[in-house]
């Protein structure tokens, strides 16, 4: 091996273990944010439930019981943003379901030609994304929208999703270059970069 290919796989490997950081810290911030999310529904709907006893709704002192307001606002924009926050780090491990039927039998050529092709799409797909949501953030903030109930900006979620939809645009770029790069070494499996 010469000391240029050595220096470009540590410098992959470098790439991949910032990436895989990046991805974790994403993945982590989506779990905190889905539990988060689980204990203000069971609060909301165990508030619901207290204050629709007769008894103790009747409570002067136990009148701050009940739902949380706005919690159907909270859980769409919160678990929206957990979802762009798992989408990178689950690319990252190749955790998408694929449909290989068609390609499974197909020769070694074909079946790694197919796995760049659907590496390079998902890179312009996510970059696609990125970018609109990057508009979308830009109308909200734009027109000042916000949600009914608790009047959180709309933008918000816009922001989230960029945050997502960015790493998960680098991610697949790094998967385009080392299918590629796979593509011409055959010792290294396409697909788990």
């Amino acid at each position: 091996m010469s000391g240029s290919t050595m220096t470009q796989k540590a410098d992959t490997a470098s790439v991949r273990r910032l990436l895989e950081r990046c991805c974790q810290a994403a993945a982590i911030l989506g779990g905190l944010l889905i539990a988060a999310l689980a204990i203000m529904t069971v609060c909301s709907i165990a508030g619901r439930w207290i204050a629709s006893l007769p008894y103790v709704s009747s409570l002067p002192f136990l009148d701050w019981i009940g739902p949380v307001t706005g919690d159907y606002e909270l859980v769409e924009m919160g678990t929206a943003t957990a979802i762009f926050l798992f989408l990178p780090y689950c690319h990252l491990r190749g955790g998408h379901v694929t449909v290989d039927l068609i390609v499974m039998h197909a020769p070694q050529v074909i079946q790694r030609a197919t796995a760049v092709l659907a590496e390079v799409l998902f890179t312009v797909v996510s970059a696609i994304m990125t970018w609109r949501l990057y508009h979308g953030l830009l109308d909200k903030q734009r027109y000042m929208e916000t949600s009914m109930l608790l009047g959180i900006p709309l933008w918000w979620g816009y922001a989230a999703g960029i945050v997502g939809f960015a790493l998960l645009t680098l991610v697949c770029l790094y998967r385009s270059i080392s299918s590629l790069s796979a593509s011409h070494n055959n010792d290294t499996q396409v697909g788990d970069a």
